[in-house]
C-alpha cells in the first residue's frame, strides 16, 4: 500500500537551540535533524535528481 497525497508542499525551519535544530514538514509529518543529517538528505536528493536528469 502506499499514500501518495496530490499535493504537499514541504517546509524546512530551524530552531538553533534545539538538539536537532531543523525541522522538516511534509503535510502532517514532522522530521528533527540533526545538522549533518539535513545535509545528507540533501546530498542525497540531489544525487537522485542529477540520476534523473542524466537519464532523460
Amino acid at each position: 500500500m502506499r499514500l501518495q497525497p496530490r499535493r504537499v508542499d514541504p517546509t524546512v525551519t530551524h530552531n538553533p537551540n534545539c538538539r536537532n535544530p531543523i525541522l522538516l514538514l511534509l503535510g502532517s509529518q514532522g522530521y528533527a535533524l540533526s545538522c549533518n543529517e539535513a545535509r545528507a538528505l540533501a546530498d542525497q536528493l540531489h544525487d537522485a535528481a542529477d540520476q534523473v536528469k542524466q537519464r532523460g
